[in-house]
């Protein structure tokens, strides 16, 4: 009898785990939560990758080490793509990413006009603690930009379309649908015409394979009352 009744409170313990409502919501150890407006995490630096990869160098600033696009990162993230994206809807809400995934498919086709769109979404700052470094260094910094535009960060979420490549990328340069964020100063079609490539700053940076940490930070705080 008693040994029915633990087997009973054991599988409602299991079905209750499995429900929204008792799924852990916070973010995983890995990952700082500054509330109202910043999280953290630690990131290794792959600036010889980036600058000179055999698949598309100067594109991905941020990817999870654990993404198919990591080999071609600069700043190579120890969470996933999706903890990221899920501790900064914590602070922002929802992302609502306006690029279909046309916007990368289509970037040859000229008549199209996906290619063009460029990035929305909520203004964001990305900024390394680098080793030695008091203060925080902006991601613009490090990089050189022939094309001249700069950075106009944006969190976009893209979230539906991270099963469709699981590239794992967490920061892109120019407004692409697999970034959670993106730069809304370039489209796909600039990739794809060679408008400009991204290089990192001679210098500005510590050796590959360092650790730094990376803070991704909300330019508007979000009211979540």
């Amino acid at each position: 009898m008693h040994s029915s009744r633990r087997i009973a409170r054991a599988a409602a313990a299991v079905l209750m785990l499995g429900t929204p409502a008792c799924r852990a919501t916070k973010p995983p150890a890995r990952i700082t939560v500054r509330r109202p407006n910043e999280i953290e995490f630690a990131a290794t630096v792959h600036a010889r990758a980036f600058d000179a990869g055999w698949m598309m160098p100067g594109y991905h600033a941020v990817v999870s080490k654990s993404g198919r696009m990591s080999h071609a990162a600069l700043l190579r993230a120890e969470p996933t793509d999706t903890e990221i994206l899920d501790a900064l809807e914590s602070l922002a809400g929802p992302a609502r990413g306006n690029l279909p995934m046309d916007a990368w498919e289509k970037r040859k086709d000229p008549r199209n006009p996906e290619p063009d769109r460029f990035v929305e979404g909520p203004a964001v700052e990305i900024l390394l603690r680098l080793p030695g470094k008091a203060e925080l260094t902006p991601l613009a910094a490090v990089l050189q930009d022939p094309g001249g535009r700069g950075l106009d960060l944006r969190l976009a979420g893209n979230r539906a379309n991270i099963s469709k490549w699981m590239s794992g990328c967490v920061v892109c340069l120019y407004s692409c649908p697999g970034g959670k964020i993106g730069n809304a100063r370039y489209t796909v079609r600039d990739w794809s015409r060679k408008v400009t490539r991204f290089l990192a700053r001679p210098g500005a940076l510590p050796a590959d394979g360092t650790r730094v940490g990376v803070v991704v930070r909300l330019r508007t705080v979000v009211s979540r009352s």
